[in-house]
């Protein structure tokens, strides 16, 4: 828990272009000590127009950091910066809208704009050795800018604000308002007392504003979060395609069981059914991919579809065997189309780290992808040959079982 002294206003010395006056500063700062090194938040309000100068201070080894009004996302004005692609600004300022538990959106209806300050730059700063984002705003009519408890509220001697911090793994070097930040790694709230930061005529903030915790605090610490859907969906999707569909192909060779490759091929579905909705929620978190419109996406939804009925037009052939104890056209499609199926569940499997921003990971999955085919082929060609050494094979072999009728494996007779 932090605690801060209270001091109604401090009076710091403004330069002016003309003389040199003394002036009355109203204003609230919140410090935080996070991982990498503190969060500064100081706001000044101007009361007859609801414009704010605010400032913000941040650790620049995380790939974003923000500060937004209210006590959650939904409704919340928030003020997101990152490191810049130009040179001479080296930050982005970002205004956005949250309208839930997903990425904010940039609003050009926020008019904010970064101002030069003699007591403290916008850009990337050092302090005690360490690389700070710093910024310093001006914002028109705030208090008119989001809806519920996202709204501003000058009257409020505790005010709800939120902040995160993006990873520390994933940098941006983006120049764009829109540019896409990935989910906080951790976040927590704050209060601010607004009739403290409230005054005639707002300025920048200077001084000890921008050093002296005082007039706000926070209850308790950050929260850890981070990205779990995206992790889970990758270990489902992959785990289905690249392993447990080969491992139901190689254990019906070996086994001669339909039974237990009816039951790995139906955990392999059931996974590909929940990987595919974990995707879908994943999907509504960032705003390049809600729309459930890129390649990847489609194409998993394909791909589930295709599972089903492979799975299906296996079923329907294992019936009809039974039943007249003959192949069936159904037995060669579903022989054929398998590899088909699983052939385009591992290619998108690159194309999703790819349209996730992890192409990096590409190279990991390709080994183990590389390793596994390897060993599929090989244990199959294997089967093979050794089936070839044996005398008396079947001649009326079911091409989608690998199974003879005059050896019908004991799983046809219990199922």
């Amino acid at each position: 828990m932090l605690s801060f002294p209270l001091v109604l206003s401090l009076r710091v010395v403004a330069t002016d272009p003309i003389s040199v006056r003394e002036e009355e500063q109203n204003f609230s700062t919140f410090i935080y000590k996070a991982g990498e090194g503190n969060l500064t938040f100081s706001l000044n309000a101007e009361k007859s127009t609801g414009d704010v100068f605010f400032h913000i201070t941040a650790p620049e080894s995380y790939q974003w950091v923000s500060v937004g009004t209210g006590e959650e996302m939904r409704g919340s004005v928030m003020w997101v910066i990152y490191k810049s692609s130009e040179k001479m600004v080296k930050l982005t300022f970002s205004p956005r809208l949250s309208d839930g538990k997903s990425e904010p959106s940039y609003s050009s209806s926020i008019s904010c704009s970064m101002v030069d300050s003699d007591s403290s730059q916008n850009g990337i700063i050092t302090i005690d050795s360490k690389r700070y984002y710093s910024a310093n705003v001006y914002c028109l009519k705030v208090t008119s800018l989001g809806h519920g408890g996202g709204r501003l509220d000058l009257a409020n001697a505790k005010q709800p604000f939120l902040y995160a911090f993006g990873p520390t793994n994933k940098p941006i070097s983006s120049k764009s308002l829109t540019a896409g930040i990935r989910r906080h790694e951790s976040y927590g709230d704050f209060w601010v007392d607004m009739t403290k930061a409230t005054s005639n005529s707002a300025e920048v903030l200077s001084g000890e504003a921008l050093t002296t915790a005082i007039n706000a605090g926070a209850e308790e610490g950050a929260e850890s979060d981070g990205d779990k859907a995206g992790p889970t969906h990758a270990v489902l999707m992959l785990g289905s395609f690249a392993l447990l569909f080969p491992l139901g192909a190689v254990l019906l060779r070996y086994f001669e069981s339909v039974k237990i490759h009816w039951l790995v091929q139906l955990v392999g579905m059931l996974t590909t059914v929940v990987g595919t909705g974990v995707g879908l929620y994943l999907g509504r978190m960032y705003n390049h991919s809600k729309d459930v419109s890129s390649g990847h996406q489609i194409a998993g939804i394909v791909l589930l579809l295709l599972v089903f009925l492979q799975f299906g037009i296996g079923g329907w052939h294992h019936f009809q065997y039974r039943k007249y104890k003959n192949p069936t056209k159904y037995g060669t499609i579903h022989r054929y189309a398998g590899p088909f199926v699983v052939l385009a569940g591992i290619i998108n499997g690159f194309t999703g780290f790819n349209f996730s921003g992890e192409s990096e990971n590409n190279v990991y999955y390709g080994i183990v992808v590389g390793l596994v085919l390897v060993a599929v082929i090989g244990m199959l060609a294997w089967k093979g040959w050794s089936k070839k050494k044996e005398t008396g094979m079947p001649r009326n072999r079911d091409p989608a079982d690998g199974v003879g009728l005059n050896a019908m494996p004991k799983s046809y007779e219990q199922m």
